[in-house]
């Protein structure tokens, strides 16, 4: 019973300052990407295959999910899209994940691609992929 309350006490300690940096730190819902089905993606411009998107968008959840993340294989992805809808279909197909350090539990966030990028890219590995984003003309 005297092990209980520490416990019980850290627990409530860090899951308020979760909420509280949740706060500060903003969301992403007027991104492209939550209102997945609202997206126009003029499938003529499409580089890639469905299926392509697909997989491009699961090597980036694993690239990502985890501690840290393998700068190589997100700057390959993101930098291999040659029009807005090839970013588009990306962002679709990676849709809304559960992000967090244990995302299977009630601390996640469910975040589209865009999120997902802002969350774990170092500053200049976000302003690399920013700058693509730019280009292709999808907010970041």
């Amino acid at each position: 019973l005297s092990v209980i309350k520490p416990v019980l006490i850290t627990a409530i300690i860090a899951g308020g300052g979760y909420l509280l940096y949740r706060k500060i730190k903003g969301s992403t819902k007027d991104a492209p990407g939550n209102n997945l089905n609202q997206l126009q993606i003029a499938r003529s411009n499409l580089t890639y295959s469905e299926s392509e998107y697909g997989l491009m968008a699961q090597s980036l959840y694993l690239a990502m999910d985890g501690f840290g993340y393998n700068s190589g294989t997100v700057l390959s992805v993101i930098g291999s899209m040659r029009s807005r809808d090839d970013l588009l279909m990306l962002i679709k197909a990676f849709g809304i994940r559960r992000y967090g350090i244990v995302t299977s539990l009630f601390f996640g966030t469910d975040l589209n691609l865009i999120g997902w990028l802002n969350e774990e890219l170092n500053s200049n590995d976000r302003a690399h992929v920013g700058q693509i984003f730019r280009t292709l003309n999808v907010p970041f």
